[in-house]
């Protein structure tokens, strides 16, 4: 895994980056990269390539990048891991070509070369890359399917400026830090901003299962590559359960085979769920016994300790175990010590387990780390999509009604007493918005929830627009009708892609490690999102197909036990910290930027004010203290 940046400038008159800020923005991602150093300049000074390298496969120098081709006119910077790197290859030396290294970042030069970009459909794996083309004057940008690797960016009129992290594009001339208003009230609504927007106004994220080409001139054109549904899946005709249990097995140990191959010692994340625990499994019957497993615990709160039962599952599969103790001022401390390598706010608590996971395991040596991100998603796994699912059939009828009929239902509503999430649901079907969004909640009861979120037809309505426009996105690729099927959509696009995947990489970079997503290989994505939505879900059984498919080779005990969920105790371990950070700060927010209002604050505060007495009061307490840390280390 590593980190790249870059520069390039197609006007006269565009500020350049000097060499010595060029090497300082590239210190400032050392961590994603702490093996080697690379950087490349045009001759005419336009062009500037950065690489940080974390040596994975291939550990001789032969990998160092930027990298080229033999005549030097293609180079790349890259990010990630190709795990079909060898089968490419060897086709690619069959079509003429010449290796110098084993990596897998030639495999994309010589790739580029026999296919332009259409080589960015042929790689398995995971990967956000750069590449030059001296001789066509254009820049390639790239970024895997479902976004495990990121990329962001900055596009002027006379330039364009990337990097792996936000961080170091604020060392490029020109580049500023200020809030977009309607990303700060996304964050507040879902904890996360979408794509293809940031916090900051102008820096922009590269969306997932896209490439562009940059041209001499500047125009930058954006395609899109990929979805889980544009390679259409040919089930058997009457295929039954067996066919998919068989199958989905057959995908899942290809998968965790295909990200067991490194130059450097493989762990896994083990949590003691269906997820890790399978990764764990199909480690062991590859390898045999030793796999190396890691857990993390929260000190003195049983109801959210995992550490038990991934004990049982450590001794059953005979692995190497370590584990953390994760303790309340760590919760507190963490956040301001990770605040630099979140350069966007994230509302997941789980950001500071995952650290310090991520710290042990490169503590304990282990380099590249497989987790179980993906899999509730892709199967239904959460009990909250149960919900959703039986609601389905009443809100399509609720939708049939014609506007003024659904508005006068919310009106209706609002005035025999509806509140918190009845409210929310009345309000979005009145304004045609999608039942599942995926929002954090923690507002909701709020003054606060009503101004952000645009009752009563203000124009902060647009709020929804990223949820509408994944709807109507979804709405163009989908088979069936099945409202799974959007559950599953929505949440890879939304939770996945924003939250999971970022929090993955900065996390894991934080201490130099690779981790990576088995149940993200696009080959199970496709199946798992094409199949039938019934074997997901059945007599009030979550996961049910995965869970069949595993049978046997994940005792039951793990299988089907209450499902717990990665937690953070926020209710329990917030307080007088969180709530003395975000009453100095979020005042000052609404006088630096003017984005909310006093009421907002106020509304805020005085939910504070009475301690976390639920879950939602954690979790507002969490994504305000998250706030106010960013705000502080990013904007002051």
């Amino acid at each position: 895994m590593c980190g790249i940046l870059g520069m390039v400038n197609f006007g006269a008159s565009a500020p350049r980056m000097t060499e010595e800020g060029a090497r300082h923005a590239l210190k400032l991602i050392e961590h994603r990269g702490p093996d080697d150093q690379g950087e490349w300049w045009s001759d005419d000074r336009r062009i500037f390539l950065g690489h940080r390298r974390l040596s994975i496969i291939d550990l001789s120098p032969a990998g160092h990048q930027p990298m080229t081709n033999e005549d030097g006119t293609i180079r790349i910077v890259y990010n990630g891991e190709v795990y079909n790197f060898q089968e490419l290859h060897d086709d690619l030396v069959r079509r003429g070509h010449t290796f110098r290294s084993r990596t897998d970042t030639e495999v994309i030069v010589h790739g580029y070369e026999e296919y332009g970009p259409g080589i960015v459909e042929k790689l398995r794996g995971m990967f956000a890359f750069a590449l030059h083309d001296a001789v066509r004057g254009v820049t390639l940008l790239a970024r895997d399917r479902v976004g495990i690797k990121p990329i962001y960016y900055v596009h002027t009129g006379n330039s364009v400026v990337f990097a792996s992290e936000i961080r170091p594009l604020f060392e490029f001339p020109g580049v500023e830090r200020r809030i977009g208003a309607g990303a700060f009230r996304e964050y507040l609504a879902f904890g996360k901003v979408f794509a293809p927007h940031t916090m900051f106004e102008g820096i922009m994220k590269f969306p997932a299962g896209h490439y562009a080409t940059i041209d001499r001139c500047g125009a930058m054109t954006l395609r899109r590559y990929w979805t889980p549904y544009g390679r259409r899946i040919g089930f058997p005709a009457g295929a039954g359960e067996e066919y998919y249990r068989g199958r989905l097995l057959e995908l899942l140990e290809e998968s965790v085979r295909l990200r067991m191959v490194s130059d450097v010692p493989v762990g896994v994340f083990l949590s003691g769920g269906v997820d890790s625990t399978a990764n764990v499994a199909l480690m062991s019957r590859i390898a045999g016994s030793g796999v190396h497993t890691f857990t993390a615990g929260f000190q003195g709160q049983a109801e959210f300790d995992e550490r038990p039962i991934a004990r049982d599952a450590a001794a059953y599969y005979r692995t190497q175990h370590d584990e953390v103790e994760i303790t309340s001022r760590d919760l507190l401390d963490g956040l301001p010590r990770l605040a630099a390598y979140l350069d966007e706010p994230v509302a997941d608590p789980t950001v500071i387990p995952i650290f310090f996971l991520s710290k042990l395991a490169r503590e304990k040596g282990a380099i590249v780390i497989l987790n179980g991100d993906g899999g509730d998603e892709l199967f239904c796994g959460y009990r909250k999509y149960m919900q959703y699912l039986k609601l389905a059939p009443y809100w399509k009828a609720l939708n049939g009604l014609p506007v003024w009929a659904r508005s006068l239902v919310a009106r209706a509503g609002r005035a025999v007493g509806a509140k918190g999430v009845a409210a929310d649901l009345l309000d979005r079907a009145a304004r045609g918005v999608e039942m599942y969004i995926g929002g954090t909640g923690a507002l909701k009861g709020t003054d606060a929830f009503g101004e952000i979120m645009g009752e009563n037809g203000s124009t902060n309505g647009r709020i929804y627009d990223a949820v509408q426009a994944g709807r109507r996105s979804f709405e163009e690729e989908h088979i069936s009708g099945d409202y799974s099927e959007w559950l599953s959509y929505w949440g890879l696009r939304s939770e996945v892609e924003h939250v999971f995947l970022y929090r993955a990489d900065r996390m894991g970079m934080a201490s130099s490690i690779e981790i990576r997503v088995p149940f993200l290989d696009h080959h199970l994505v496709e199946f798992a999102m094409q199949m039938p939505g019934e074997l997901k879900y059945r007599n009030g059984e979550t996961k049910y197909i995965l869970k069949k498919a595993l049978e046997g080779i994940v005792p039951d005990r793990f299988l089907y036990r209450k499902k717990q969920g990665f937690c953070v105790p926020l209710r329990e371990w917030s307080g007088g910290m969180m709530e003395e950070k975000v009453r100095a700060t979020l005042p000052r927010i609404r006088s630096d930027w003017g984005i909310v209002s006093d009421r907002f604050v106020s509304s805020v505060l005085d939910r504070l004010g009475d301690g976390a007495r639920t879950d939602a009061d954690g979790a507002l307490a969490w994504m305000f203290y998250n706030l106010s840390i960013w705000y502080e280390r990013w904007l002051k």
